[in-house]
């Protein structure tokens, strides 16, 4: 096998598990708690519970408490202030991991939405969450919203997977080198190691273990001199 060709080889083998782990599926508990305060300490009270049925494909469960007429006061008086709107969810995977994530969004956002987010889960390759960011986008309103229930929707983001490598065209033009250098078009400058790597290696191979299989004999007669 032409040493070009086997880095390939590897390099496909390295590529198949990494994506393997992306085919791995599981579920996400999610305890969401928001702070409707505007102090530096949050206070944090429960807002609901979602569950990723399927982190592969993103479905979920989402069962969440409405605001009250105090809290959504509350909500408008952040906006006002030009305040953020705080979250605390804790998660605990299909794995048993446990983690905890902050994320933030203008408070004003909320309002221009109807109480409508997104919470965005990034996951590894082993699909462990790494990130959970609340997203918002407005418009900013200080009006009072006309519902008290939040509408929240769940996008699950798995890590790219990175460009994808041209490695057709890399063994086209080995190919092509390996023909000129047959033709004798092109002089081979590789040293002696490189150009006949795969009959030495089998070789030391070979001495090694025969040495490690006789030891006596490695040592010669020399056991015998007093």
């Amino acid at each position: 096998m032409n040493f070009e060709f086997l880095l390939i080889f590897l390099f496909h083998i390295c590529t198949c598990v990494i994506g393997s782990e992306l085919d791995y599926d599981g579920y996400l508990q999610l305890q969401l708690f928001h702070a409707l305060n505007d102090d530096p300490v949050p206070n944090y009270t429960e807002r609901g519970n979602i569950t990723v049925t399927s982190i592969r494909t993103g479905a979920s469960t989402i069962g969440q408490m409405g605001l009250q007429e105090s809290q959504k006061q509350d909500l408008i008086k952040l906006a006002e202030n030009n305040s953020k709107y705080r979250m605390k969810i804790n998660v605990r995977s299909s794995s048993g991991s446990e983690s905890t994530f902050l994320t933030s969004v203008p408070a004003c956002h909320l309002l221009g939405t109807e109480l409508e987010d997104i919470l965005a889960i990034w996951v590894d390759g082993s699909a462990q969450p790494i990130s959970i960011t609340q997203i918002s986008p407005g418009p900013c309103s200080l009006s009072s919203p006309p519902t008290n229930m939040w509408t929240t929707n769940v996008e699950v983001r798995h890590p790219d997977g990175g460009p994808t490598p041209d490695t057709a065209s890399y063994i086209y033009k080995i190919e092509r080198e390996k023909e000129a250098r047959e033709r004798g078009e092109t002089k081979d400058n590789r040293s002696f190691i490189a150009k006949y790597w795969m009959y030495i290696l089998p070789a030391v191979i070979f001495v090694v273990l025969s040495s490690a299989a006789n030891p006596d004999a490695a040592g010669g007669g020399g056991g015998q001199r007093q």
